[in-house]
């Protein structure tokens, strides 16, 4: 089992690290997202991978930067029942959201550039409190009719704005979905929360629990599986 350890540190932010039974070595990548990921091996010790971490913050810095460079600015983006889109606006000061029936504008200054660094987070955080609303309107109520179609019982159901994982079962049964699922076309949203229903029956990734999901998904659970994995968990 993976255990996972987070941690912030100045001009670095989060970085998540993860103790992989199978890894052999010390690993730092540095995602499109910006996020900082750490492997390490069961026996070494975690002080060790902190040290390595520090040792490594100018070049993680630099490819933050790369990365902030290179990807372009976000102006419009439609979710399950909004546009949101970037707009300027003469007389305001501040940034500023304006709802019209599913249109959602996030206006600035024309003085402010689309690509400027504040204007972006702002936009970032009007389109995951959204994201929220709308997956605490949609996840639980799909997940309850799953539930009920191939006689599952589960406890407690969260959303969370979690960015590692798409959702997560305990050992008690309490479901927590990220509200980024919301990106995801229905049918691989249905195949995560299916995913989760198993563990509530096998709570380890066995065979026992891939032949459980196979017989929910038609024999497709793979597939589903391989094409998930090409969505990266967004902004």
């Amino acid at each position: 089992m993976n255990r996972v350890k987070k941690c912030t540190y100045p001009n670095i932010g989060l970085v998540t690290y993860t103790y992989r039974s199978r890894s052999k070595r010390i690993t730092l990548r540095v995602k499109k997202d910006n996020s900082v990921h750490v492997t390490i091996p069961y026996l070494v010790k975690f002080s060790l991978a902190e040290d390595f971490v520090i040792s490594k913050a100018d070049w993680i810095i630099t490819k933050l930067h790369e990365n902030l460079k290179n990807s372009k600015p976000i102006t419009e983006l439609n979710s399950k029942h909004h546009i949101i889109q970037l707009q300027a606006a003469d007389n305001i000061s501040n940034f500023r959201v304006i709802k019209k029936e599913e249109k959602i504008f996030v206006l600035h200054p024309k003085s402010v550039e689309p690509s400027n660094t504040d204007l972006q987070e702002y936009l970032k955080k009007v389109i995951t409190e959204i994201m929220r609303l709308e997956a605490k309107k949609y996840l639980p109520h799909r997940l309850q009719e799953l539930a009920s179609l191939h006689g599952f019982k589960f406890g407690n159901v969260t959303i969370r704005n979690t960015k590692s994982r798409w959702g997560s079962c305990s050992g008690i049964n309490n479901i927590s979905l990220s509200l980024r699922l919301m990106y995801l076309p229905e049918h691989l949203i249905d195949y995560v929360l299916l995913h989760e229903l198993c563990h509530t029956k096998e709570k380890n990734h066995g065979p026992k629990f891939w032949l459980l999901l196979d017989s929910l998904c038609e024999g497709k659970s793979k597939i589903l599986s391989r094409e998930l994995k090409k969505y990266p968990v967004p902004l």
